[in-house]
């Protein structure tokens, strides 16, 4: 192994001396790597045990403990130990790319490309529609009236053509548990759980009752039996379990005890699944995987803090917004949370200084409640925030004819300020949905061609189930093409309004300014020097005549508003008073990321492509950053130090020369570079993720698709500081996952495979890997190479 990697380094070293392009020759040594790992695969057989949130940190912990106490007998965690410690191989630096939140990170691991989803819930801008990743039970629903087939996160992938690994293999040679990103539902599983559940006596059952039904307990003690059950069949080649168990207990509690439990029941299952491997047919060619999507930020002792971000945008602090979630916060979940098929949920402000009872028709705010360590935020156009307040003023005040001037010229100033660009979106917004009714047309083709019944050997090849999803795509057609239309109608109008003759009495409200709409995103400028309502003196006619605009609104610096935050009741000593770790803000025209701490510590991170095609990246520290009234930047570019964004310069874990820290931070690096020099840091592969995170990469597909990729993508991202999190509907007092930290970016990859599968035993990993590497290594050792994923193929897995 070692000797390949050295031979190929040698190797490229040679050839650049004699002329060979180097990018072509590091293509063809991949190339060659992933033929060499192919040749000598002998997997048939992937079984991957999926555990939500498990930090290998407690797992490296436990399982050199001895049960009995001290370091000599058997392991608290012996099959672990045994399966993945002698016998497989332990990766040791595995890491989530990205945000540490279960349904981007699980889509990673599923599908080894880049994120599509970046949120565990996400909504479009234009329209306010969320797509909510975590909730199961309208899926389920949905699936028993077969108006849909694959649970939300899987519907996207498919659009976005990131499809699953196991969509590698034909229906009859898979195995899925129920999970985040499931395709289908198997109800003779759920009926089975129910049976086995209710079949004990009445005393079992009212004792259980007393303390709480565990139907979850019931699901995965079925899915385990059918799982074992399918190792015996020789055909089946993949196969998964999925346990939210450990996320869920450590989110409520922080103890050894409670926690230590979670994980042993983990190892047991290890046992059980490695025991029934070794009596299959396919022994010898299977591998066993443990994997988790992330870490988790708990630590015995500290009390996860949390901040209220909804509160925040509600008061006049944050804006005065009505906020727009996809559950119900905190104060209202007794009661109204226990409903399982809620997708929007509007807090009204009682702060709001234009739009009291529009809150329904007009929500300025939408936050991803499930946020943990991270708080997702998109607010409504400023400018229409001021169009909107205007308009408002001139219907309901009738002002005087002076202000009334005064106001409609201020108004189409506004307007035709934005006209432009609202001009140029909503032209090519027409053209895409006139492509989308055209496709409507043919999709309805398509379905009109299918057969009306299907045979059970159909069945069995999930012929039907492919059927379904074309009416599912169908149907999120024509609901694209009316949400979309009625924004676009709507703004057409603003934009077809003619200062000679406008009569604001002429029109309702929502004829000009779309309901239910965020409209484009904001720009720096915009979130420095955003209008959140009419000043609280009312407008204000300035010189000349002319409206004063600056005095008329109100107006948030969103940057200094969210880093003043503080708590005064704060007892933990382990936690700060301020919530606020820093601030996340996209670029999206020239691909770079703007992270804020302070006035005096920010950071810009710069991506290019490089010679390979690869993504590099470069952290510039700045201080004072603003945005002018044409879009330029201006800031002042420093020589880094403490305190900035990410804490990479004064950070005794970063690996890179030590006479040079400040040159080398400042410079371009690929990827694979900064995450080799910086997994450590407290950060780990931060700077990756935030990319990742915030950024959309180039994607080949057409204009529509890739306008609803850029409108799910927020105004900023709120980041917590250490042990704060923004989970507003419970605030997890056990711990939290979500941010860039590596104790939640930290995630666990462990193998194991039969003497023929060429995996070796007894084997630590110290290289890093993130995500990506998951998909393209399992088809790999499969023997099914793919060239077309981004992520490297861990190497160390060959003998």
């Amino acid at each position: 192994m070692k000797r390949l990697g050295h031979c190929a380094s040698g190797r490229c070293r040679v050839w650049s001396r004699v002329g060979i392009n180097r990018s072509l020759w590091s293509r063809l040594c991949f190339g060659f790597l992933l033929f060499a790992v192919a040749v000598q695969a002998e997997v048939k057989r992937v079984v991957v045990l999926k555990v939500d949130g498990l930090p290998p940190r407690l797992v490296e912990r436990y399982a050199g403990e001895s049960a009995g106490g001290g370091r000599a007998g058997r392991s608290r965690l012996p099959w672990i130990q045994y399966v993945f410690g002698q016998n497989g191989v332990w990766l040791e630096n595995f890491y989530t790319r990205g945000l540490s939140l279960s349904a981007p990170s699980w889509s990673l691991l599923d599908t080894g490309r880049p994120l599509e989803i970046r949120g565990n819930a996400e909504y479009d801008r234009y329209t306010l529609r969320v797509r909510d990743y975590l909730n199961f039970f309208p899926f389920y629903l949905s699936y028993a009236m077969s108006k849909r087939v694959d649970m939300a996160g899987v519907e996207l992938l498919d659009e976005t053509g990131a499809h699953l690994l196991i969509d590698r293999f034909p229906g009859e040679q898979r195995y899925q548990s129920f999970q985040l990103l499931q395709r289908g539902v198997r109800w003779q599983t759920l009926q089975s759980s129910l049976k086995s559940k209710f079949s004990r006596s009445i005393k079992e059952l009212f004792d259980e009752w007393q303390i709480g039904f565990s139907l979850a307990s019931s699901i995965n003690q079925q899915t385990e039996r059918e799982l074992i059950e399918k190792l015996k069949d020789p055909q089946v080649r993949y196969l998964d379990y999925f346990t939210g168990d450990y996320d869920h207990v450590a989110h409520l509690a922080a103890d050894r005890g409670t926690q230590l439990h979670t994980i042993e029941a983990i190892d047991a299952l290890v046992g059980r699944v490695w025991s029934a491997i070794v009596a299959s047919p396919l022994a010898d060619s299977t591998l066993l995987v443990l994997v988790s999507d992330h870490g988790m930020n708990t630590s015995e002792g500290v009390y996860s803090q949390g901040y209220n971000l909804i509160d925040w945008f509600n008061s006049e602090a944050g804006g005065g917004h009505h906020v727009l979630t996809n559950r119900h916060p905190m104060t209202e979940f007794k009661l109204k949370g226990l409903d399982p098929f809620v997708s929007e949920v509007i807090t009204p402000s009682t702060e709001s200084s234009y739009l009291a009872g529009e809150s329904d028709r007009y929500p300025t705010a939408v936050l991803d409640l499930d946020g943990n360590e991270r708080g997702s935020v998109s607010l409504r156009n400023s400018a229409l925030n001021q169009l909107h307040v205007l308009l408002d003023y001139l219907v309901r005040k009738r002002p005087p004819g002076p202000l009334r001037h005064a106001i409609l010229e201020t108004f189409f100033e506004i307007r035709d300020r934005e006209a432009v660009a609202w001009r140029r979106q909503l032209e090519e917004l027409e053209e895409d949905l006139r492509d989308l009714r055209g496709r409507i047309k043919e999709q309805q083709r398509v379905i009109d061609a299918q057969p009306k019944k299907w045979s059970a050997e159909e069945r069995s090849r999930g012929l039907d189930k492919d059927a379904r999803r074309e009416g599912v795509r169908l149907e999120a057609m024509k609901s694209d093409e009316r949400a979309y239309g009625e924004y676009a109608t709507a703004m057409t109008r603003l934009l077809a309004l003619d200062p000679a003759d406008f009569d604001p009495g002429k029109f309702k409200m929502d004829e000009l300014i779309p309901r239910k709409s965020l409209d484009e995103a904001n720009t720096i400028r915009d979130l420095q020097h955003y209008a959140a309502g009419p000043a609280s003196g009312g407008l204000v006619i300035g010189e000349g005549g002319k409206l004063d605009v600056e005095r008329s609104f109100r107006y948030v610096d969103y940057f200094a508003a969210l880093g003043s935050i503080a708590v005064k009741n704060n007892v933990q000593k382990a936690v700060g008073a301020r919530p606020v770790d820093f601030v996340a803000v996209p670029f999206a025209s020239s691909q770079v990321v703007w992270v804020w701490s302070s006035e005096e510590r920010q950071a810009l991170i710069h991506t290019r492509r490089g010679e390979s095609g690869g993504l590099e990246l470069r952290y510039e520290p700045v201080a004072h950053l603003k945005q002018d009234a044409s879009g330029d930047l201006h800031y002042e570019s420093l020589a880094g130090g403490a305190g900035f964004p990410l804490e990479l310069f004064e950070d005794p874990n970063l690996e890179v020369p030590p006479a040079e820290p400040a040159a080398w931070l400042t410079e371009w690096h690929t990827e694979r570079e900064w995450l080799k020099a910086a997994h450590r840091t407290k950060y780990s592969n931060g700077i990756i993720g935030v990319v990742e995170a915030m950024l959309i990469g180039p994607r080949e597909g057409d204009r529509f698709e890739n306008r609803k990729r850029r409108l799910r993508l927020p105004d900023f991202v709120i980041f917590a500081r250490d042990h704060w999190n923004f989970n507003v509907r419970g605030f997890n007092p056990g711990g939290n996952h979500g941010s860039l930290l590596r104790v939640s970016t930290h995630s666990v990859l462990m193998l194991a495979g039969g003497a023929e599968t060429g995996v070796p035993r007894g084997v630590r990993v110290a290289t890093p890997y993130d995500s990506l590497s998951f998909v393209p290594t399992i088809l790999s050792l499969m023997g099914m190479p793919d060239a077309s994923l981004p992520g490297p193929v861990i190497v160390e897995l060959q003998k």
